[in-house]
């Protein structure tokens, strides 16, 4: 049975506590991203057995140039030229572990408004946080690498927050273990899709 180790070994971790920014992006380039690369691609294919088609990608971090990430991922999104403009699912590896979450920039701006009305106004958005009452809040550790507190803020208000201001986010899910099989990846990532298509109009 294929698991996450079978492409991000649990020493990755130890990558996101080396000190110098040429040093840790080194690492994360030469041995963590070309594993991410071909677990999105892997994790496509997974998602596309459950009749939904993403494109794979991979963080990239271009923009760095003086602080080194505490934790990369790889991203499935609706469009095949990018993912940051859209809401997307991701698996991100760093100094918590592996986490598989849904995201929505604040540079996503229409997924980012489609979203905040759908927390705020729909019935489902309810019925799926009820459900999914363990759901962690990512956004409140800042891309420290850590996991995040349990996610449960008043819907209308987070919802309306998230479409009426630009500097608003969400990033939401779950920490998962290196031994994690990747079905039950896709089955997460599955269990995220309610997000997903409101953010994307899907």
């Amino acid at each position: 049975m294929e698991k996450i180790a079978d492409w991000l070994e649990p020493t990755m971790v130890g990558i996101f506590e080396i000190p110098g920014f040429a040093e840790r992006m080194g690492e994360i380039r030469g041995r963590v991203r070309p594993a991410l690369l071909e677990l999105a691609k892997r994790l496509s294919l997974e998602m596309e057995k459950k009749g939904v088609t993403v494109f794979p990608h991979v963080a990239s971090h271009m923009r760095r140039r003086v602080n080194p990430p505490n934790e990369t991922w790889l991203a499935l999104g609706p469009e095949k030229r990018g993912y940051k403009a859209y809401g997307h699912l991701g698996l991100f590896v760093g100094r918590g572990g592996c986490s598989v979450r849904f995201v929505v920039k604040d540079e996503a701006v229409m997924p980012r408004e489609r979203l905040g009305r759908f927390l705020a106004d729909d019935p489902g958005a309810r019925k799926w946080f009820v459900r999914e009452k363990d759901v962690r809040d990512f956004g409140a550790v800042h891309g420290s690498g850590e996991v995040g507190p349990v996610y449960s803020p008043d819907l209308r208000e987070a919802g309306e927050r998230l479409a009426r201001l630009k500097s608003a986010s969400l990033d939401i899910g779950w920490p998962v273990g290196f031994d994690v099989p990747i079905r039950d990846v896709a089955e997460r990532m599955e269990r995220l899709l309610p997000l997903y298509r409101a953010a994307n109009g899907s």
